[in-house]
């Protein structure tokens, strides 16, 4: 391989020199390698590195591929053998002297491997194979030191771990916000704008990666992840019913989706969708159109959300999926107009300090939540709407769990929930 020199700012931080650069993409594929035993000597735990290259390499090329505004952080390549150079230059500007810019120069003999990055250097490898008109775009590497002895290795790995251990991860919250390509982030920012039951604070944001309500809270309708998962929820079945699925997608299909921005035309459709719906429910369901109308009172959620009566059902970030799920389902197995699902569910008994609700969702005698029995809460919507959707294994499963929470043998659970 032929040497090359590449553009670089030189820098130091602890006791490390580094180099910040670009690659262009089949720079990258010629010159970057897998990491092999550059970091153990132990075959296994080379082996195990090896496998921690989950699929997700292929995701980061379909969105090379996919997205034109594709963009990438740096990766942190290390470069060991061979004889790399550093050339700097001597510049002057406005009466001051710079040495940090210059020419690192890579004679090709030299082994170059990702200490941070490996995903995003193979999804640009089979990105290229796929489409070799990229081979010209660039990403922005930052070169350091290896060398191969047991002290090299020692120092290549604690940079390896310090990478990964202390990257924070983006808060959910963050995501949903700040997402251009997920189409329920996209969708969901747009109704906290323009829907009557998200406008005006009613959505608590302060909890960036919680679904719950502090208990203080009497403002707020939902939490933003309660509403993030929900309208998820409802993508759902939207998305395998336009598509004719004939059945709803899975979980990591919708998630391959949301991957990859839609037409706008597409984003459209789907926010007018959500539109609807969500008016249809400030119209149907017993307070909500009057907590809209009072929603300026700080006060305004604890009509329906509260420590003396538990409140109603979907004023709980617990159990407002598990009943839109429900009404979903409902439409899906039978066939129903959306609309009278919503009228008929809308008719169901929700204060949760009532049965079938208390020892399911509330706890009568300390005046608390409960949390086990989420899935709980769909199967007994759609029993109450017509047990004859239920499959026998989700009957018997809603029977066993019911008589579990309420201390009840079986017989008498099934008594209970059918009366």
């Amino acid at each position: 391989m032929k040497a090359i020199d590449i553009p670089a700012i030189r820098g130091y931080i602890g006791q490390l020199v580094y180099y910040t650069a670009t690659f262009t993409f089949k720079q990258i594929a010629e010159r970057v390698k897998p990491i092999n035993d550059e970091l153990h000597n132990s075959k296994s735990l080379s082996e195990q590195l090896q496998r921690a290259l989950t699929d997700n390499h292929k995701s980061i090329k379909e969105y090379i591929l996919t997205q034109k505004e594709h963009f990438f952080n740096a990766l942190v390549l290390a470069v060991y053998d061979g004889d790399p150079t550093w050339n700097e230059l001597d510049l002057e500007f406005q009466g001051n002297r710079y040495y940090s810019m210059g020419f690192l120069r890579l004679n090709g003999q030299e082994h170059i491997f990702p200490v941070d990055g490996q995903h995003r250097v193979e999804g640009i490898k089979e990105a290229l194979n796929e489409n070799p008109k990229l081979k010209d775009e660039e990403i922005s590497v930052i070169f350091i030191g290896h060398h191969d002895t047991p002290e090299g290795k020692e120092k290549t790995r604690r940079i390896f771990s310090t990478l990964n251990r202390y990257a924070k991860p983006v808060s959910t919250g963050d995501n949903i916000a700040l997402d251009e390509d997920d189409v329920v982030a996209i969708t969901t920012r747009d109704l906290l704008e323009n829907c009557p039951l998200f406008m005006n604070d009613n959505v608590n944001i302060d909890k960036k990666s919680s679904k719950a309500l502090a208990d203080n809270d009497d403002k707020s309708f939902t939490s933003l992840i309660t509403l993030y998962d929900t309208n998820k929820i409802i993508y759902t079945y939207y998305k395998s019913i336009s598509d004719h699925q004939g059945k709803l997608y899975n979980n990591k299909k919708i998630a391959g989706f949301l991957k990859f921005r839609p037409q706008q035309k597409e984003i459209d459709r789907f926010y007018n969708y959500l539109m609807d719906f969500w008016n249809m429910f400030i119209i149907y369901f017993p307070g909500v159109e009057h907590y809209v109308e009072n929603c300026e009172d700080e006060k305004a959620a604890s009509v329906y959300r509260n420590r003396e009566t538990g409140g109603l059902l979907y004023f709980r970030p617990v159990a407002l999926p598990q009943l839109v799920k429900a009404i979903f389902e409902t439409k899906f197995r039978s066939g129903t107009e959306l609309r009278d699902c919503m009228l008929k569910y809308a008719q169901i008994k929700m204060c949760i300090s009532e049965k079938p609700w208390s020892n399911i969702l509330w706890d009568n005698r300390t005046k608390t939540m409960i949390m086990k029995y989420k899935k709980t809460i769909f199967h007994i919507l759609i029993n109450m709407y017509d047990s004859s959707l239920l499959t026998d294994k989700e009957k018997n499963t809603l029977v066993k769990n019911f008589a579990e929470a309420n201390e009840i043998d079986e017989k008498k659970a099934l008594c209970e929930l059918n009366c």
